[in-house]
């Protein structure tokens, strides 16, 4: 039995008409699983999605245009700053957490799968002395954070009027396990409506020449859509309106791996805020040019 004449149509216009070559196989209940997830997954981008990315492993964007270092007046280095100045941009950066105006997001979609482990990385006993784990770690550190900045503007003891609100990116492997987690843990001493968990994307799995591959007859192969597919997720779960609720005006963003992560640094906020940038990212000067870590360019 061949498939449906129209979706046998849209699927060959973008180039995937392999999807139903078993379709005559599948079970009434397998066909109408497959369409639907053929239609949810919107195939009709997926090939500028492939080109754009295969262009961007080249080393090169669309336009052939190779990157470049980014600008010496882009760049500020902490230690530049006066002692003055950098008390200066605490100062605002420790406001506007006071004032609710910060938030945190973590990505935390990653199983602990290079550590031996099928957790989700923040559950991972990291075998430190207080057998912490990291997303402990990190829901202390914001605990801390929220009462310096109280504190920092209303006096020694003055309470907590507006918690940092804390975005936990997961993925459909580490969700369940990981909100049972904070459950079980009380949410870590934070209080349970200022994190706010949600889920990643998922896109069809392809090979090297852009074809969509199946996982079983009548069903598309899917992954996690990375750290890139964050704007949707935050757009498709909730996450701005809560935002937007909640009076959130800036973001830090971190992964979960990252122990020594400052998590809503008041002086990196403090100076965004001062200079009025849309975008900062913090980084570490490469060791010598051959360094073999990752960098920031311009394009």
């Amino acid at each position: 039995m061949a498939p449906p004449v129209e979706l046998q149509s849209a699927l060959e216009k973008v180039g995937q008409g392999q999807i139903t070559r078993c379709w005559g196989d599948l079970s009434e209940d397998e066909r109408s699983q497959l369409s639907v997830q053929i239609e949810s997954l919107g195939l009709g981008g997926l090939r500028e999605k492939f080109e754009e990315a295969t262009a961007t492993k080249s080393g090169r964007d669309l336009s052939g245009e190779a990157p470049k270092p980014v600008s010496a007046g882009r760049v500020c280095s902490r230690a530049s700053l006066t002692a003055a100045r950098r008390e200066e941009y605490v100062r605002t950066g420790l406001g506007l957490i006071a004032e609710g105006k910060v938030g945190v997001i973590l990505l935390a979609g990653g199983q602990g799968t290079r550590l031996g482990t099928k957790l989700p990385k923040g559950c991972v006993d990291l075998q430190l002395p207080g057998k912490k784990t990291l997303f402990q770690i990190q829901a202390e550190r914001i605990l801390d954070l929220q009462k310096l900045a109280a504190e920092a503007g209303g006096g020694k003891g003055h309470a907590v009027q507006k918690p940092i609100m804390w975005y936990i990116m997961l993925s459909d492997a580490t969700r369940a396990y990981t909100e049972s987690y904070f459950r079980e843990n009380s949410w870590f001493g934070l209080k349970e409506d200022q994190v706010f968990l949600f889920n990643q994307g998922k896109l069809p799995c392809v090979s090297e020449e852009g074809k969509v591959l199946l996982e079983t007859k009548g069903k598309i192969a899917e992954s996690p859509d990375g750290n890139g597919g964050i704007y949707k997720a935050l757009r498709d779960s909730g996450c701005l309106e809560s935002m937007e609720r909640a009076g959130v005006e800036a973001l830090d963003c971190y992964c979960v791996d990252n122990i020594l992560a400052k998590i809503a640094d008041p002086l990196l906020i403090g100076y965004c805020k001062s200079f009025g940038a849309d975008l900062c990212c913090r980084t570490l000067a490469k060791s010598s040019p051959g360094e073999r870590v990752g960098v920031f360019v311009e394009r």
